[in-house]
């Protein structure tokens, strides 16, 4: 249906027949050239592309340009590219064009660009969002009182409704269409309104009303279009063979059939082979009906791989906003660590003038009198046992440091991606308001584990300590995965957990172990594909509980494998699916936590077929 619904939305930005009205709205900018400019390229769009995209490259070279000139330009080129089924570079210009204009006064070019990114989302199935889109344009030109933008912009809201099976619903806007639209009364609009109408009749099975609308349609324009005839003459034949009168049916169905190779339009061809494939096998001709089936296989191919490439320059858009939030996460990160390393500096300064401080006063006392040298060789000793005691506590600060940073990196980086589309603006209302109880669930996940973390490390100044005692291991698994079900949700990961007996109890320092599960299920998630499924399962086997977490990912190479086997320091850290970044932090800490725990830790991996991680732990009494 979305090449046909392509179509409709196109001819529903612009109405062929009504571009004298259209310049109307075109507000004057007080550069008769740019002006100029803008209204050819209006008047070419559907005569000649790329002379209209050519135009508008001459009105970018224009010096001294406005924001509301640039805004123009940017709407001009987002119907253009749109028209020329680039949905990656039309979507960019009409959310620049929103951006520009947001804070200007024209309010047509406004609602021209929300119409335009509406169209975008219609274009790729997302109904709900296009709906959205439509309604604040048709809140914008009811404040200008634009008849005919708001009979296109109730079609298009119709057309989105339908999709969603709302009938009510898209009958009603379909009507308020045609009556916006009554001062139009040859405008391309009011026929689509009303073949839209007579097939959603057609859909309910209502066949005197769609019968009723496809007839008006074809008797009462005579300047209609092919594609319109089609459509309706069509239309007029489905109702036919529904009502058994074989003979009308095929005399409609082969107009409707000539009338859409004459429109060249695939989708009404596809509709018209496939009610004449329908009726010559009633009739018993099985020729002509093996032959339009072949012909409705032909065009339903060339429809769905219409689909595909659109759907294919959508992606490429959101890839190419993807590569520019990794861009802009690698600038933090790089800013990050040249603060990180001006603080290091500062802390040696600070050590090296402590050092020339302890080295002058050494001298000093050297040349004091011969009691003090005891007391002074005592004083060195002293300090050099301190010395050691707070490299040893530094070396275990930094640990501490490395583990809150890691395990807090993750939920942050939600927190601020969710944060970033709602600085962009690109989310619906229904949208954001999902988002917000997300964003909300996330923080306070977040500020638990912030506690959690902090009353650990508070613990731990004096040195890492592992102090085992009985866990739920049930629970800590469950408190984990609900801390990690936003950034799950963002890939459409589903997180299976199950065991295998009522009680799971171990003996291990719950801090550490959090750890532990926290990174192995962050790695399962982060290298996943969209759309997968990690399995977390439990077992008792004699005085050991073995816990195995297994996803559906890429995998690791054997030479990977055998690297993370072998060393026992961090390793070189890998791109997730949706390319996540990493430090190598995560699985040291889990081999680490699980070795000083007196578990176990075994890892299976096969190259894009996923990894299975076994840890396995002492059963508590």
């Amino acid at each position: 249906m979305i090449s046909r619904l392509v179509s409709l939305v196109i001819l529903g930005l612009i109405c062929l027949s009504c571009t004298k009205a259209i310049a109307q709205n075109i507000k004057p900018t007080g550069n008769p050239e740019f002006d100029s400019l803008i209204l050819v390229a209006v008047d070419l769009r559907y005569k000649d592309l790329e002379g209209a995209l050519q135009t508008m490259q001459r009105a970018q070279s224009i010096p001294n340009l406005s924001n509301l000139q640039v805004g123009m330009i940017a709407n001009q080129l987002g119907a253009l590219n749109y028209i020329k089924g680039d949905y990656s570079a039309s979507v960019k210009e009409y959310s620049k064009a929103f951006e520009l204009l947001e804070k200007e006064s024209d309010l047509y070019q406004k609602a021209f660009a929300l119409n335009g990114r509406g169209l975008i989302y219609l274009s790729q199935h997302a109904y709900a969002q296009a709906a959205s889109f439509f309604e604040q344009c048709i809140k914008i030109n009811l404040a200008r009182n634009d008849s005919l933008s708001l009979g296109a912009n109730y079609l298009n809201l119709g057309i989105s409704l339908s999709e969603l099976n709302k009938y009510s619903e898209a009958m009603e806007a379909l009507a308020k269409g045609y009556d916006f639209t009554t001062n139009f009364q040859e405008s391309t609009q009011r026929m689509m309104i009303l073949n839209r109408q007579g097939q959603i009749l057609l859909e309910l099975g209502n066949l005197s009303e769609a019968k009723s609308h496809f007839n008006m349609v074809l008797e009462e324009y005579p300047q209609l279009t092919n594609w319109e005839k089609a459509f309706a003459t069509t239309g007029l034949g489905l109702i036919a063979l529904e009502e058994n009168q074989l003979q009308k049916a095929l005399e409609l169905g082969l107009r409707g059939y000539e009338y859409a190779k004459l429109a060249s339009a695939y989708w009404d061809q596809e509709r018209a082979s496939s009610l004449l494939s329908k009726v010559y096998e009633q009739l018993g001709d099985y020729k002509n009906a093996l032959q339009y089936a072949r012909l409705n296989k032909v065009h339903a191919d060339t429809l769905y791989s219409d689909d595909k490439s659109s759907e294919i320059s959508y992606h490429q858009l959101q890839m190419a906003e993807a590569d520019k939030a990794t861009l802009e996460q690698k600038n933090l990160i790089a800013e990050q660590k040249a603060k990180i390393s001006n603080y290091t500096l500062i802390g040696l300064s600070a050590i090296l003038a402590l050092l020339v401080v302890i080295i002058l006063l050494n001298r000093r006392w050297l040349n004091k009198k011969e009691e003090l040298n005891l007391q002074l060789l005592q004083k060195q000793k002293e300090i050099i046992a301190q010395n050691d005691t707070l490299n040893q506590l530094n070396e275990e600060k930094n640990k501490l440091f490395s583990i809150l940073s890691h395990d807090l990196k993750t939920p942050m980086n939600a927190i601020r991606q969710m944060l970033e589309l709602h600085e962009m603006d690109l989310l619906s209302d229904q949208e954001k308001e999902e988002s917000n109880k997300l964003l909300l669930k996330q923080v306070k996940q977040t500020e638990q584990k912030i506690e959690q973390l902090l009353r650990w490390s508070h613990a731990q100044l004096g040195g890492i300590v592992t102090e085992k005692r009985p866990i739920d291991l049930v629970q800590l698994i469950k408190d984990t995965i609900n801390q990690n079900e936003v950034i799950a949700q963002k890939k459409n990961i589903h997180i299976k957990f199950s065991t295998e007996g009522p009680i799971f109890r171990i003996i291990a320092d719950p801090s550490q172990l959090q750890i532990v599960f926290q990174n192995c299920l962050q790695n399962a998630i982060k290298f996943s594909h969209v759309g997968s499924e990690i399995t977390v399962n439990l077992a008792v086997l004699g005085n050991q509980v073995n816990l195995t977490i297994k996803d559906q990912g890429i995998g690791m190479t054997p030479e990977k494998l055998h690297e993370i086997r072998q060393k026992k320091s961090i390793v070189s850290s890998t791109e997730g699916t949706n390319k996540e970044k990493g430090t190598g932090l995560g699985l040291f800490l889990v081999k680490q936590f699980m070795e000083t725990n007196g578990g176990t830790l075994v890892i299976e991996s096969e190259h894009q077929k996923g990894t299975t991680l076994y840890l396995t732990f002492e059963k508590a009494s």
